[in-house]
């Protein structure tokens, strides 16, 4: 995996809300381009400033990564850091 670059920028996230509570995130639009998730790895919850963040690690078919947070009581998305695959030549 490369370095990650942080973003910390607002996206729009279409998610599953199972019936456990748990939330599963299925696509993404960031930059006006829409990413879908091929692959849901590490979950982990974080308090920031008294907010809890629900945080993502997701792979897209491109094999990109990206860290994807949830903030339940907003209701908002934010994407954090993204490893975007690099083309070695």
């Amino acid at each position: 995996m490369s370095v990650p670059e942080f973003i910390n920028e607002p996206i729009l996230v279409q998610a599953r809300f199972l019936p456990d509570g748990g939330v599963q995130p299925t696509a993404f639009i960031w930059r006006n381009r829409t990413r879908y998730i091929a692959d849901l790895g590490r979950r982990w919850d974080e308090t920031t400033d008294g907010a809890l963040w629900r945080c993502y690690l997701v792979r897209t078919p491109t094999q990109e990564t990206f860290e994807l947070r949830y903030a339940p009581a907003a209701g908002r998305w934010v994407l954090a850091r993204a490893w975007e695959r690099t083309v070695e030549g």
